[in-house]
This record gives C-alpha cells, structure tokens and sequence, in this order.
C-alpha cells in the first residue's frame, strides 16, 4: 500500500466519521425535541434553537395561515417582580 492510497483511505474515513456524526447528532437532537414536546416542556416556546414551521394543534374553530409568525403573549399581571 503506498503512500497516496494510504492518504486516501485516511480522508475517506474522516469524512464518513464527519457525516456519521452530523447525522448521529441531528438524530439525537429530534429525539429530545420529540420528548419535550411529548412532556409539554414549555421552554420550547423560547427556546432560540427551536423553529416550528407548522402549528398542526390549536383551539377548536382554528385554521392554518402561511407566513404568520406565532407570537408568545406574557400574561404581565401574573408575572412576579
């Protein structure tokens, strides 16, 4: 085995590792979220990591709108200071 068929054996092998690890981790991380939305964790709302693309659940007589943003409301008088 010479030299150059040595390097490449090397590279191809980083590189599988790499995408290995991309996918393992993007696995990983569906996984949880998967979790805490079946645990209802409330820290999705803002959590910055998070993106819904599409509210599929809501109040009876809701209806799907494209392009709006879902907003947070903060219910101030029962906040604590």
């Amino acid at each position: 085995m010479n030299l150059e068929s040595l390097l490449n054996l090397i590279l191809a092998l980083l590189i599988l590792s790499a995408v290995a690890v991309l996918l393992l981790r993007e696995l990983i991380k569906r996984w949880r979220i998967g979790l805490r939305l079946a645990a209802g964790d409330e820290s999705l709302l803002t959590d910055g990591s998070v993106s819904m693309k599409t509210v599929t659940d809501g109040p009876p007589g809701s209806s799907i709108v494209n392009q709006v943003p879902a907003v947070l409301i903060v219910d101030e008088s029962s906040e604590i200071n």
